[in-house]
């Protein structure tokens, strides 16, 4: 028995898994869109776009701890 994503979305060419997460993080991080609405239009789980905010947040203090200690 097949899943229904595979059969609704068969003949949707969608990017990959990926390039949606990355293009609704940059939706999110630029202001066009909210988390809810990124995940209507790129259908991405909404903890998966959480998950990828985190990581993004942990580098940023990461790569400006050490700057400050200059």
């Amino acid at each position: 028995m097949k899943s229904k994503r595979k059969t609704e979305n068969s003949g949707d060419s969608k990017p990959p898994f990926k390039d949606r997460l990355q293009m609704a993080v940059a939706s999110i991080l630029e202001g066009r869109f909210f988390i809810e609405e990124a995940v209507e239009k790129y259908d991405i789980l909404p903890s998966s776009i959480i998950q990828e905010l985190r990581r993004i947040q942990k580098l940023k203090k990461a790569s400006s701890a050490p700057n400050k200690k200059k």
